[in-house]
């Protein structure tokens, strides 16, 4: 006759340890605060079992939390996994490295994605560095009808529209989606200040001002 054994499976040694494997089995991007909230509420779970103490990771704060993630991002990178840590939009995942890409890619048996036109790109940019924008905008400063390629953008989901103007008629604005972070790997918006200077973002309240002059 088999016998059962109640096997106790120990306890996470680091707060970093806790955040990797809620990383690694998530099946989405986490926040700093969907982190938090997992760990007080297994806290608030485990409060019966005086034999577990998870208490102290419950208390762990969105520095802390932040430093975890950090540390993680430099170990991957220090070792050289094929995988790193990336941020996007907020919240944080595991990513294959682009230099290894077409390995993944032959596995999965993915093509290799379209690269988007140069009229595409252009028109993205735009839209990217002065959003929210009217379709009218991005055809003066392009030169050119747009309505094509905003569509192609939105189908895409790189472009959406994101409200109205003030302008006469309340034309559609339009700005980029979580998608185009994530398709060129930036962090937020702000990440295109960095990319070229040149072309600052204008600030959404300046926008709306301009809107409201255009009226006058």
């Amino acid at each position: 006759m088999s016998q059962a054994y109640d096997v106790k499976v120990p306890l996470a040694s680091s707060l970093q340890q806790i955040v990797g494997a809620l990383l690694f089995g998530a099946d989405r991007p986490l926040t700093v605060e969907d982190i938090s909230s997992c760990l007080k509420s297994v806290a608030d779970t485990d409060k019966a079992d005086e034999a577990s103490d998870v208490s102290i990771f419950s208390e762990a704060s969105p520095n802390e939390i932040k430093e975890a993630l950090g540390n993680i991002a430099k170990d991957l990178s220090r070792m050289e996994m094929g995988f790193e840590l990336v941020e996007i939009n907020g919240s944080f995942r595991f990513e294959t490295q682009p230099c290894c890409g077409r390995w993944v890619r032959n596995l999965l048996k993915i093509d290799r994605p379209n690269r988007l036109s140069r009229p595409a790109l252009e028109t993205l940019a735009i839209v990217a560095y002065r959003q929210p924008i009217v379709k009218s905008e991005i055809e003066s400063i392009r030169g050119v009808m747009v309505d094509h390629m905003l569509k192609a953008l939105m189908e895409l989901r790189l472009v959406r529209i994101i409200g109205r103007s003030e302008l006469p008629g309340r034309p559609f604005l339009y700005g980029t989606t979580p998608a185009f972070l994530e398709h060129f790997g930036l962090k937020s918006l702000k990440d295109l200040d960095d990319i070229d200077p040149t072309l600052q973002r204008s600030k959404p309240s300046e926008r709306k001002a301009a809107h409201k002059k255009k009226m006058v």
